[in-house]
Parts: C-alpha cells; structure tokens; sequence
C-alpha cells in the first residue's frame, strides 16, 4: 500500500473542514490506476484545498483503512479484483456495516459486461458510474470535483442536522423544566385554593350552626316562656314538663352542633337524602313547637351535602320566622323539580304558614343570609304574603348537570312526576291533597275540618317518635 501526505489522524473532523485537504482512496488492484490518477489529480485544488490520496489494492485492504478513517471524502472503486465483485461487496459494507453514508463513492469498471451499470444503480448505494476506458483526465477531474462538492454539502447537513438535534434536546430540557415550574405553581395554587375552601367551609359551618341550633334554641325559649308563666299560675307540674322539654332541646342543640361537623366530613354514602333531611326538620317543628306541618317533597334527585343541607336551612329559618314572629300555628310546605327558566331544571321549595304578616316586614339575618347562599348558587328565595292570608317563602335552587339528568331520567321511567307524601301529619285529607298537587292553601284548606278536632291536642308537643316526650 502506498500513501501520499501522511499525518492525517483518524481521529480529526473531516479533511474539508479542516483545511488540510480532501481525503481522496484509490481501490483498484492494477497499480498503474494509481500512478493515472495520482498524476491526473495530484496538483489540483478544491476549494481551495488538497487531495490527500490513500491507495488500497483489494477490497480488504480498503475497508481496513476506512475502518480508521471516517472521513474520507471519495472513494474511487474498482469493481473486479480479488473476486468478480469485490468492489460491489466493499460499496455495500461502505454503507452497511460502516454505517458511512457521507463518503461518495464512484465505482469504476473495466468490465461493464459484468456489472451492468443499471443493475449496480438500482441495488448499490453508490454516487457514480463510470467505465475506465470513458474517464479521460477532464472527465475524471469533473467527476472528482462533483463528488468533493456533494460529501461536503453532505458533511454540512449531517452537522445542520446535528446542530438541530440539540437544539430540539435542549428545548426539550427547557421545556421539561418549564413544566416542572408550572407543576409546582398548579401545586401552590391549588394549595391555595385548597385554604380558600377550608375559609369558606368555616364560613358554611357557622351558618349552618346558626340555621340549625338557632331553630333549636327558638323552641327551647318558647318552652321556657311556658313554663314561667305556668309557674307564676302555681301549676308546677306543667312547668316541670316545659321545662324537660327545654332541657331535650338544648341537648339536641348540643347534637346538632356537633354533627354539623361530623357531616361536613361524613362519607356521602352514610348522608341521609335531601328528602329525609326535609322530612326530619317537619317532624322536629311538629314535636318541638307544636304546630302542624302538612309536607310534600318531590322525587328528589341526589343532591351534594351542601345542597341538601341549604334546602334544610331554608326549610328550618322559615319555620322558626313563621313561628317566632308571625305566631304561625299550621305550615304546608313542598320541594319538587321542575324546569327552569333557562332550560335547566331545579328544586322548587314553598313553605306557606297561617301566621301574621306585616307587609313592611324585613327578613332577620338568618333569612338574609340564605339568600347570599342562594344568590351565589345561581338561586333566588323570595318572602311575601300569601293569597289565602298568613304569609309564604319561595326559594329556587338550580340543579347541577348531573342531578338534573338523574331527575329526567327518573321522571321518564315512572312516566310522570314522583311525589311522596311524608307521614308528618295525622290528618289523611291534607295528605292526599297535596299528593294530588294541590296548592298550599288548597290543602290547608283540606284539612281545616280535623284541625278544630285535633286542636286541643297540639297543646302538648309530640316527639319525633310519635309520642308525648
């Protein structure tokens, strides 16, 4: 093997970058193709810049010395000579088992009747074709320019190509980074709507100790208002009822304070249901004030805690009110879904009682409070005089998207609107009437015969179990 310009490590970048020339291999078994294009190409320049001539004289020898340098910019292969296709053998391990896919090579046949030039285009990955007899000194010095100039455009896109990936890897850092910068932020906002939501749960927590042991401590005075004045009448053992009356109702107080907060935290599946929770606060006025409460509650659907127990405060504060401040004797009250004016649906909630009713009367806070709730849940509660006399409250409460689908599709399956009539008061008429759908002042209307009859003994409360606590 003979070699030309010797010190041209392996190792460096490509000899058309560096300025030290263009790596030129001769692989050709006749050493007199050497001498040729030696001569030929030795004093030319491209670009400015040297060939730097390598020789190989068989296939082996060649890959030996491409193996150490990868960057040779021609290979210039003969295609006959230790076997027929040495030269196509040595292209394709070029490319395949070198992975070299720069260097252009330009093979160079003797015997084109061996290798046909369609044939070796169409199954090699070669750059050029020629015929020894066809190259004369022009043609070789253009084909050899042409292939300098193609390795090096070759040379600059493998390293744009290069540049390139890096660039996409170190975007790709950035943005890796920039996510795990917004993760944190999500992580701190959320952390601080997280405290937001304990603020506002306090903030529900009050109200509803409020709603429910206010309602409570109302029917705990008027007990006790009782039995002063029972005591001052010398009728001591009527007082002394009063007041275990009083006493049952502070500790139920006690008990609703405490299970205001165990509710917040209860698992939904143990929650009693909207309708249960109506139903409870029914029987309590009845049992505790000794009014008469005729309910009807529509299929409710499955509310969140939070509705629920809204519906339940607006239920209780109207009782009281009607109680406390209008000396309400007989309440009607009904909850049901209907369509919404905006094409949704929601939970219509009537509470009419027989009491007295100033038409410049103001809502106390409790009311006032209930309808900033409701305000902010996209409902309205309204307080005004009723046709038939006393007064009567309204709220309106939107359903969520869920709970309205379940309220249709269980309006659909029973082919009408279910109503369940709860056992709150002994008299059957006003029950069948309000079940029918009749107004509130309809059904008070039903049952204002066995009210006469049954007055009397509304003069002692009955217990939520039915009987004379």
């Amino acid at each position: 093997m003979e070699e030309e310009e010797i010190g041209f490590a392996p190792e460096e970048e490509p000899a058309a970058e560096d300025g030290s020339g263009w790596k030129f291999l001769i692989v050709d078994d006749d050493p007199d193709i050497h001498r040729v294009t030696r001569l030929v190409l030795g004093p030319e320049t491209f670009e400015g810049r040297p060939l730097v001539f390598y020789s190989a004289y068989s296939a082996a020898e060649a890959l030996e010395l491409l193996r150490g340098h990868a960057d040779f910019a021609v290979v210039l292969l003969d295609v006959v000579m230790e076997t027929e296709d040495a030269g196509l053998r040595l292209a394709r391990s070029i490319r395949e088992e070198l992975g070299n896919a720069l260097v252009r090579i330009v093979l160079r046949t003797g015997q084109p009747g061996q290798a046909p030039e369609s044939d070796v285009i169409r199954s090699y990955d070669i750059n050029d074709y020629r015929e020894k007899t066809e190259l004369t000194s022009s043609k070789l010095f253009s084909t050899v320019y042409a292939s300098v100039r193609a390795y090096r455009a070759a040379v600059e896109l493998s390293r744009s190509q290069s540049r390139l990936e890096e660039a996409v890897r170190r975007r790709t850092q950035e943005l890796e980074e920039r996510g795990r910068q917004l993760e944190a932020s999500i992580r701190s906002a959320y952390e601080a709507m997280a405290e937001v939501a304990v603020l506002e749960e306090r903030g529900r927590i009050a109200r509803e100790i409020h709603h429910s042991v206010g309602h409570t401590m109302t029917a705990a005075i008027v007990q006790l208002e009782a039995a002063r004045r029972l005591l001052a009448a010398g009728e001591g053992d009527e007082a002394e009822a009063k007041v275990e009356i009083a006493r049952q109702l502070a500790r139920k107080g006690l008990e609703e304070i405490r299970g205001s907060v165990r509710a917040i935290a209860a698992d939904s599946s143990v929650r009693r249901s909207a309708g249960e929770e109506l139903e409870q606060v029914a029987r309590e006025a009845e049992w505790a004030s000794g009014v008469r409460v005729e309910a009807s509650f529509g299929g409710l659907p499955p509310l969140s805690w939070y509705q629920a127990r809204l519906l339940r405060d607006i239920l209780r504060e109207g009782l009281t009110n009607g109680i406390r401040h209008g000396g309400a004797q007989r309440f009607a009250c009904r909850a049901e879904v209907e369509p919404s004016a905006e094409g949704g649906r929601r939970i219509a909630l009537s509470l009419w009682n027989d009491g007295r009713w100033s038409g410049d009367a103001e809502p106390g806070f409790g009311l006032r409070a209930l309808q900033g709730q409701l305000a902010e849940a996209g409902g309205s509660l309204t307080l005004a005089a009723s046709a038939r006399g006393g007064a009567e409250l309204r709220a309106a409460l939107p359903l969520p998207r869920e709970a309205a689908a379940a309220a249709s599709a269980e309006e659909t399956a029973s082919g009408a609107r279910l109503r369940t009539v709860l056992p709150l008061s002994r008299e059957p008429e006003a029950a069948t009437a309000l079940a029918d759908g009749a107004a509130p002042s309809e059904a008070g209307e039903a049952c204002d015969g066995a009210a006469a009859s049954e007055r009397a003994d509304r003069s002692e409360p009955r217990s939520p179990g039915g009987g004379t606590p």
